[in-house]
């Protein structure tokens, strides 16, 4: 058994003195860099198996194309109107808007956050610009018609009162007034009186007219209709209805329908008959 194990060992050692000397005849790679000329048999066709790994040849680098410079803006934008812009400018601010809503990075909300406040600029430098000029050209200041500070109100208002009583003590050299009502109206029994005491602290005269026949609340003198009402163009006319008779020009004016207070009668008499259409406006 002893004899049998060195021949063994024996033929074994031969076996790799041989191989050795086979691959000194064939000669050594002199750099180990030359293994990799191997791979050219790989791309020739012939498998080195999956031993072998064989790395990727370098790329090189893609040529660099020089950038080419932004184009010139059309020769319109330079005239464009001032309507175009302001729309070239919205424009810009909702795409932004989107821009950082869909992507919200924060190149992008920072982009729409400058734009926006460069946006709201605009505004406050309009708004200041505009009271500017306002303040400067009376003409311009609607606040001068119609106040809006507390004390400025308060001076309108007392003008207002001394116009409107002026307008109604000369009420009566052009137009008459006509109250519409019937016995069975819920509204009319709170608008005769009411109305009845509004005529006597102005010295009105109002013809009181019951569509039913019978005395109106306040009114124990109205007459009967007979007719008065069609004649008016107020016969589906609701009730209580005031309205005044302008005998100058030969029409009807409805003041309003329904219960009103003294004075809101007051204001829209003033209105009809002493101020032109757009006036308060």
């Amino acid at each position: 058994m002893a004899r049998s194990t060195k021949h063994a060992v024996r033929r074994a050692v031969t076996r790799v003195l041989a191989a050795i000397s086979v691959w000194a005849a064939l000669g050594a790679p002199a750099a180990s860099g030359e293994w990799r000329d191997w791979c050219a048999d790989e791309g020739a066709g012939v498998s080195l198996g999956w031993h072998f790994y064989c790395d990727g040849q370098e790329e090189e680098p893609p040529e660099a194309h020089p950038v080419e410079p932004a184009p010139a803006p059309p020769s319109g934008e330079a005239t464009a109107s001032a309507t175009e812009r302001i729309q070239a400018l919205r424009k810009a601010l909702e795409e932004a808007r989107a821009e950082a809503i869909l992507d919200p990075t924060p190149a992008n909300v920072t982009a729409y956050l400058r734009l926006q406040q460069e946006t709201l600029q605009r505004a406050a430098t309009f708004s200041d610009a505009f009271r500017r000029t306002v303040w400067a050209t009376p003409e311009l200041d609607y606040t001068l018609r119609r106040p809006v500070g507390a004390l400025a109100k308060q001076v309108w208002s007392d003008g207002r009162r001394q116009a409107r009583e002026a307008a109604l003590a000369r009420l009566g050299d052009r137009y008459g007034l006509i109250y519409l009502g019937h016995a069975g109206c819920a509204g009319c029994k709170v608008f005769g009186p009411l109305l009845r005491a509004f005529a006597m602290r102005h010295g009105l005269d109002v013809l009181a007219v019951s569509l039913s026949g019978e005395a109106l609340e306040g009114w124990p003198e109205a007459v009967a209709d007979n007719g008065r009402a069609v004649r008016l163009g107020l016969g589906d006319a609701p009730v209580p209805a005031l309205v005044l008779f302008d005998s100058e020009a030969k029409r009807v004016i409805p003041v309003g329908f329904g219960v009103m207070a003294e004075d809101e009668m007051a204001e829209r008499i003033f209105a009809l008959t002493a101020l032109e259409p757009g006036h308060d406006y």
